[in-house]
């Protein structure tokens, strides 16, 4: 009887200890859930703070902010160091509030590296790994200075503490994946379930249709199937894509931190006025694009923001503005940087340039403007003689452009003296998977695909009135007239056929911003999204293309670039008043 009843009781108690560690798990992804919202935002709310120090609302925000970490952390295993350095952030608050006391820049420092050292707790509780020693180091030495933290006025004649120079650091300096939400997954299993009925469909059609004796039903089943599978594909190649993507201002967050910091360091004044910072992009383009802001950053604030008293001098605003500004369009993201500082020393860069033999002082003398500003990102590069912790070592700005180049980018300076400086940068959009709704074409036995989005308009060109005008052709299109050749005349920059020969011919007007190209093709084919493949190093890539496809009959398809290609032309179209004179 005694053996008996202990046995359910044993497997209660089993049961209860299982159900325990279901729980501590459950709360744990509680916490991680709850403190990435928070922790995402938690600089820029100091950095709030700092605009506002008396602001008694913005204090009790970011305290019940930290309040929240400190007691969901506390039932979660490892997570005492994390707790113990969010009480004394909270501590320290609390004692603002009681005494009524605004917040002053150590304030400001010291929760800016308490910040840094919640994150990288937090991330390092998340994916249950130890602790560095020198990150273990930090955080206590961070609880230390909380425990000695005095303000000004609490012992006059008293030696303050050192300023935490807090290390800022990008909030994706490791790849911790990408976060799906809840309908992210949901959209996923919903296609997953169609492709696994498109599968059954397929299996049927296969097994049931006979090809020879039903041939129209047949047909009509394939061509469902078709139909099906191509707006399954686009379904999912638009759901990774969107899966790759957070906001920029995730991405960017380290910026305002690190703009505060490097102008703290060099005794200047600077506000930062971002814009459009909503914009979706790629995670693994948004790490990159912060390492090279962070250059972009240090060097404005470095060589063209004036301190300021040379800027009350000036007439200018005591306190200098860096602005960011991103937008996307036609599948390419454009990110304006800039300062309203004294410019770039067009002078002075064009000596170094001398200097360093990236020019002789014969050929400088006849460079445009353009060309000047663009030693500057030459590794090595600097205009000052002095290195400092700072600047100096031409370590930077060759980063920037090693990154625009990786992403097949372009990269544009405006500088006026005096008054600002201005970087354009224009990256595509990238995919990881290349899928391009393209026009096929053939032209002398080879297969052309021109992106669809770029395609203006098809004629035969029959129909065209041709001029030339030394080795061009033009026709009109749309109050523009244009260039019209085939690839090998738009290489040779030469007319190589008669006008009868063009009249046989197609036109495919492809156009890009504000400039047109009618390129010369033998035959269209119709319409195929294809899967673009870059040329690889070992094969040498063709100019004015961005790589190939294979075709359904295993033939390769060329993949024009129309910015490429119109960029292969020396002349420019003319508007229709010039119609005339040409």
């Amino acid at each position: 009887m005694s053996d008996d009843s202990t046995k359910p009781l044993e497997s209660s108690q089993e049961d209860i200890i299982i159900i325990d560690f279901a729980e501590v798990e459950q709360v744990s992804q509680v916490f991680f859930e709850e403190s990435k919202d928070i922790l995402d935002n938690l600089d820029q709310q100091i950095l709030k703070l700092e605009q506002a120090p008396d602001d008694r609302d913005q204090i009790n925000v970011l305290f019940r902010r930290v309040h929240t970490i400190k007691g969901s952390v506390g039932a979660v295993p490892g997570g005492q160091l994390l707790g113990s350095v969010a009480h004394e952030f909270e501590a320290l608050l609390n004692r603002i509030k009681q005494e009524q006391r605004p917040v002053s820049k150590e304030c400001i420092d010291l929760f800016l590296h308490s910040s840094r050292i919640l994150k990288i707790l937090a991330h390092n509780l998340r994916e249950k790994r130890e602790l560095y020693p020198e990150e273990l180091s930090e955080a206590i030495e961070l609880i230390t200075q909380y425990g000695s933290f005095q303000f000004s006025d609490d012992v006059p004649t008293a030696v303050q503490s050192k300023t935490v120079k807090a290390r800022v650091a990008s909030s994706n300096s490791e790849d911790d994946g990408v976060w799906l939400s809840t309908k992210q997954m949901n959209e996923m299993l919903k296609l997953s379930g169609e492709l696994l009925v498109l599968k059954n469909f397929f299996t049927m059609m296969s097994q049931t249709v006979n090809l020879r004796e039903e041939p129209d039903l047949y047909e009509r089943r394939q061509g469902d199937f078709s139909q099906s599978l191509n707006k399954i594909c686009e379904q999912f190649q638009s759901q990774v894509q969107s899966i790759r993507k957070e906001k920029a201002e995730v991405c960017l967050q380290g910026l305002p931190v690190l703009i505060r910091q490097t102008a703290t360091e060099l005794n200047k004044s600077v506000q930062f006025e971002p814009k459009g910072l909503d914009l979706l992009i790629d995670k693994s383009l948004g790490k990159d694009l912060y390492e090279s802001l962070v250059h972009m950053v240090r060097n404005s604030i470095d060589h063209g923001v004036e301190d300021q008293f040379e800027r009350t001098v000036q007439g200018k605003a005591s306190i200098a503005t860096l602005f960011l500004e991103m937008s996307e369009n036609n599948g390419v993201i454009h990110v304006h940087f800039g300062d309203d500082g004294k410019g770039l020393d067009r002078a002075r860069i064009l000596e170094r340039a001398v200097k360093n033999a990236l020019v002789t002082e014969e050929a400088a003398t006849h460079l445009p403007d353009e060309e000047i500003y663009k030693f500057i990102f030459q590794p090595g590069f600097s205009t000052k003689e002095k290195v400092t912790t700072m600047s100096g070592r031409g370590v930077g700005m060759d980063v920037v452009l090693s990154t625009i180049e990786k992403y097949q980018g372009k990269i544009r300076i405006e500088t006026e003296p005096g008054l600002k400086t201005s970087f354009y940068l224009d990256i595509p959009v990238p995919q990881h998977i290349l899928v391009e709704q393209s026009l096929l074409s053939q032209w002398q036995g080879f297969y052309f695909a021109l992106p669809l989005r770029s395609v203006a308009h098809i004629t035969s060109c029959d129909s065209l009135t041709m001029t030339k005008v030394d080795k061009y052709r033009f026709c009109q299109f749309s109050g523009l007239t244009v260039p019209l050749m085939h690839y090998h005349e738009i290489l040779r920059q030469d007319l190589m056929i008669s006008e009868d020969e063009v009249k046989k011919m197609s036109a495919i007007f492809l156009k890009v911003k504000d400039r047109v190209l009618a390129v010369l093709v033998d035959r269209i084919d119709g319409q195929a999204d294809l899967v673009v493949k870059p040329f690889s190093k070992m094969v040498k890539g063709m100019q004015g293309f961005k790589g190939t496809s294979v075709l359904a009959d295993e033939k390769i398809c060329y993949i024009v670039d129309p910015e490429k290609m119109l960029g292969l032309l020396q002349v420019e179209e003319h508007p229709e008043q010039e119609r005339s004179a040409a």
